[in-house]
Order: C-alpha cells, then sequence, then structure tokens
C-alpha cells in the first residue's frame, strides 16, 4: 500500500532529477493536467467495462458526460435515453457541467414517478395507484445490487453503500445542483439598473432629426 511518506519520497526525487535536468523545481501547469489526465484514464480503464442504466427498460449503455473545464479522475456518467446521471468517485467534485454548459440532459425537467410494471402513477409511498405495486428498488449500475432511497436537497435520488455511487433520474441532478440554464445573449447584454423613467423612443428619434436639420434651416 503507498503511504504519504511513499509519495513525499516519490516527488522529491522527481523534484531533485528536474533540477539536475536544468528544469524547474515544480512541474509545469501542462505536465500537471498531463499527469491528471493519465491517472484519470487510467481509472477509466480499471473501472467496469460497462454501466448501463438502472432506469430504462433495456438498460442501454452509460455515456460520459463531456467536460473540457471541469477535469475529474472519475467521469460524470448519463444516458443518452432517458437522460438520467450516475455519479460516484469525485465526478461532482467540481460541479455538474463547465461553466455555460448547455446539453438536453441538463435542460430536461423531472418527470413524474411512474409503475415501472403499468407505467401508472405512483403515490407518495412509492405504490401505483393503477395495479398497486411497489416501485421496486433501483439496481446500481455498477454492482447491480439493490440501491437504497435518500433525499438530498427535498429530491428523492438513489444511492449505492457499496460503490459509493448516487443515481439522478431525469432532471434530478439539474435540480440538486441548481443548474442554470446558460443566459444568451440577449439576457447577458440587458441592463438591470435601467429604469423606465427615460423619454421615449419617438422623443429620442425627434431629438436627434432636429439637432441634424435645424442648423441648415
Amino acid at each position: 500500500m503507498t503511504t504519504l511518506a511513499d509519495l513525499d519520497a516519490r516527488w522529491l526525487a522527481e523534484a531533485r532529477a528536474r533540477v539536475a535536468a536544468g528544469g524547474p523545481w515544480e512541474r509545469t501547469p501542462a505536465e500537471i493536467e498531463r499527469a491528471v489526465h493519465a491517472v484519470r484514464d487510467s481509472r477509466r480503464a480499471a473501472a467496469p467495462a460497462s454501466l448501463s442504466c438502472p432506469f430504462c427498460e433495456h438498460h442501454p449503455p452509460l455515456a460520459d458526460f463531456r467536460r473540457y473545464e471541469s477535469v475529474t479522475f472519475t467521469p460524470l456518467r448519463y444516458c443518452p435515453n432517458c437522460y438520467g446521471f450516475w455519479a460516484s468517485g469525485d465526478s461532482l467534485a467540481r460541479g455538474v457541467g463547465d461553466p455555460g454548459t448547455d446539453h438536453p440532459a441538463l435542460r430536461a425537467g423531472q418527470a413524474p414517478r411512474r409503475c415501472r410494471a403499468c407505467n401508472g402513477h405512483l403515490k407518495a409511498s412509492g405504490d401505483c395507484t393503477k395495479c398497486e405495486r411497489a416501485l421496486p428498488p433501483t439496481r446500481c449500475p455498477a454492482c447491480r445490487t439493490p440501491m437504497n432511497r435518500f433525499e438530498q436537497k427535498g429530491i428523492t435520488v438513489d444511492g449505492c453503500d457499496t460503490c459509493h455511487g448516487t443515481w439522478f433520474d431525469m432532471g434530478e441532478i439539474a435540480a440538486v445542483f441548481e443548474v442554470a440554464p446558460p443566459q444568451g445573449l440577449a439576457a447577458a447584454t440587458v441592463d438591470e439598473h435601467a429604469t423606465e423613467d427615460g423619454p421615449p423612443a419617438w422623443f429620442l428619434a425627434l431629438d436627434i432629426l432636429l439637432r441634424l436639420f435645424v442648423p441648415f434651416i
């Protein structure tokens, strides 16, 4: 098992080697970024080969939620079919997406919970109003064991005690992390301190015309 003392000794040896070669004591930002990506890729390779959606009927494979600025060791994954999200490790340590991320999976609103047997509406207890069956537990996308339901900021999500991951149904991750839609150009250029006390537009246009033509009359 690698200890902190082992890591310190390795860092010191690498720093001395860089200085001996005429380089800087610390690694450059580019080298640090490459090292982070290398560790992330190695963890991805060691991760389960197929993580499948626990919500969709045919359990399609989960895809990586691409982020270019919010780099984490463990990728955030989502289902392109139902827009559910699977978060584990440090995948949410830097937030859900990059600043200004505009993705349909984040724009999708929360859907009312339905029975997976007959598609009927569910009571607050989780029982179906149509077939009266109880909502079965959601199975972990990684280890397939039943997950436990818990509340996070008033939203009921599913968590795996074995894999320490959390499954968010459609719209839940945006609600829990308060993901705001990206601001468009029109909204970004609006002066929030502006008031309606100024003169009307027709008065400003008339004033401009008078300034242009009155000196020549």
